[in-house]
């Protein structure tokens, strides 16, 4: 029985450990890319690139700390900051595939346009793999491989809410996806929707140069700093010194922590979930666009007028 062959879609982080894990196992990965370079979300451009999923924004700070987004086997130098602009984490991807010798495993501006199970499926277990050049719908091509493993990401398609009136609304609507810089909205009115680390940083980058930004969400928004005490990444701190406690111990830390830095219920951000059942914004600039008046919470938006 020949090396089983393993189609692994998606060179981003997954996507690179995939190929690396599949080589310790005696495997043989081929890697679909279906842009030019490898990074998945850490490869940033100024537009957004044809079939891109999420994506990075110019002035992007790591929500998670090194300690706790570093590969086991690859850790960052030593020198390196707790919290990198997404450029660092895309050299640190480069350097990972490059001491692993990964590229050579990766077929770049390469897309998995469908995956199928083989006619004999039920007696080889073996996957059919369509793909197809990007930008060249001409040039196709068909595998077949023992293991698929897709790693294109959990935020692979923006979501947009159907909010009433948008489709008739004359100012400008975008996602998250396509924003890059603030200096479209210079003067504007600006209402961002969400309670997620991206919603949390495109409203204060924003608000240094709108006239006004509105911080809509469905029901509030736990906020916590990336540092806690000493200047101990919090991410740390809460994984590995919390993590053995039970459940309702860690809720009334996490409020506790969130509320000794920013009142929620004074700033219209109070949340009925607890910490854990519910995304936490990583944000270390929107306490203060709050209390300046700059960014003002507001409940889920209801409609367009």
């Amino acid at each position: 029985m020949g090396t089983k062959r393993v189609a692994i879609i998606g060179a981003g982080v997954s996507g690179l450990t995939s190929i690396k894990a599949c080589l310790e196992e005696g495997l043989q990965p081929v890697c679909f890319e279906q842009h030019d370079d490898l990074g998945g979300v850490w490869l940033y451009s100024d537009d957004v690139r044809p079939n891109q999923g999420a994506s990075m924004y110019r002035s992007l700070i790591t929500n998670s700390s090194k300690e706790m987004m570093s590969f086991s086997d690859f850790p960052f130098p030593k020198d390196t900051p707790p919290y990198l602009p997404y450029h660092r984490v895309f050299t640190y991807l480069q350097d990972y595939a490059e001491h692993f010798d990964l590229k050579k495993y990766i077929r770049f501006g390469t897309q998995a346009s469908r995956v199928q199970k083989t006619e004999d499926f039920e007696q080889s277990g073996r996957w059919e793999v369509r793909t197809v050049q990007t930008g060249r719908d001409d040039v196709r091509e068909t595998e077949i491989f023992d293991a698929v493993m897709v790693c294109n990401g959990v935020f692979a398609r923006p979501y947009v809410p159907d909010v009433p009136g948008m489709s008739d609304f004359a100012g400008v609507t975008m996602h998250s996806q396509q924003y890059r810089t603030n200096e479209q909205f210079t003067g504007k009115k600006v209402v961002v929707v969400g309670a997620g680390n991206s919603a949390g940083d495109a409203a204060a980058e924003i608000a240094q140069v709108a006239s006004q930004v509105y911080l809509s969400t469905q029901d509030g928004a736990w906020v916590l700093p990336r540092l806690a005490q000493a200047g101990v990444p919090r991410d740390m701190m809460l994984r590995r010194v919390l993590m053995n406690m039970p459940e309702f111990v860690v809720n009334r830390i996490i409020k506790g922590e969130a509320n000794t830095r920013l009142n929620h219920v004074n700033y219209g951000l109070a949340c009925p979930a607890e910490p854990l059942k519910h995304s936490v914004m990583a944000n270390d600039e929107i306490g203060y666009s709050l209390a300046t008046g700059q960014v003002l919470a507001k409940p889920q938006l209801a409609r367009f007028t």
